[in-house]
């Protein structure tokens, strides 16, 4: 199966395990199909793809026997890689991404494993927690192949729009990730985003609860429109 210009909206750190090689677990957005596509791309020196986020790629990938979720797709080979989005097409795209918004319980209903989340205003803090024995595992692996994984979790934290709940939610992104191994706080810079919302997944083994992938910045005439998506589903009962 052929994906043609796709966009990266959303990467989780490097990771691997005993059975899978290094990669990264990519979000991306399909314009023309408006759907979410997982897929992950090798990290490995001479293999990687080069594909960042807000990057135009082109990909061949298929269904995998292993991970039933359906947004997801086992990547086979990169057929073109393309510039990134100016900030005019990062707009739309922000409007295109948000018109899919769904309360989480909706996703879950829906048997969905990617989503956003819109948190109020000003109510994003990050905070830091310790690994489990699973993730500690991981870190020690990658360790010795010389990978860097941070020796915590990241976690972003805030109130839902929804109902003004709080959300604690571990923190994947790839970037925060690489600033904490450079050295640099990436914190003061997310939390000076005037509108973000954030890009969710779920793992095949738990399927009901999401991660945070990628925390984006948008502009408000598209959050608006997010919010105008939830009205009609209400209001279509």
């Amino acid at each position: 199966m052929i994906f043609r210009d796709c966009v990266c909206i959303a990467q989780a750190r490097v990771i691997e395990g005993r059975r899978k090689r290094a990669h990264i677990c990519t979000i991306a957005y399909h314009p023309e199909s408006a759907q979410f596509i997982r897929t992950c791309l090798p990290f490995a020196p001479g293999k990687e793809t080069g594909v960042r986020r807000w990057t135009r790629f082109s990909f061949e990938a298929e269904k995998s026997p292993t991970d039933t979720r359906a947004e997801s797709y086992e990547f086979g080979a990169l057929l073109e890689r393309g510039s990134r989005v100016t900030g005019s097409e990062r707009n739309a795209l922000h409007s295109q991404i948000l018109s899919s918004y769904r309360y989480e319980d909706e996703l879950n209903q829906e048997r969905r494993s990617v989503g956003v989340l819109i948190p109020e205003p000003g109510s994003l803090t990050f905070d830091l927690g310790e690994l489990d024995g699973r993730e500690e595992g991981y870190r020690q692996l990658m360790l010795e192949k010389g990978i860097f994984f941070p020796s915590f979790k990241v976690y972003v934290c805030g109130k839902r729009t929804k109902d003004g709940n709080r959300f604690r939610k571990q923190l994947l992104q790839w970037d925060v990730i690489e600033a904490i191994r450079k050295g640099v706080d990436p914190f003061s810079a997310l939390a000076s985003y005037r509108d973000p919302y954030i890009v969710m997944g779920n793992t095949p083994w738990v399927r009901n609860a999401f991660m945070a992938i990628g925390l984006l910045s948008a502009p408000p005439s598209a959050k608006i429109a997010a919010f105008n998506q939830q009205l009609s589903l209400i209001n279509a009962f």
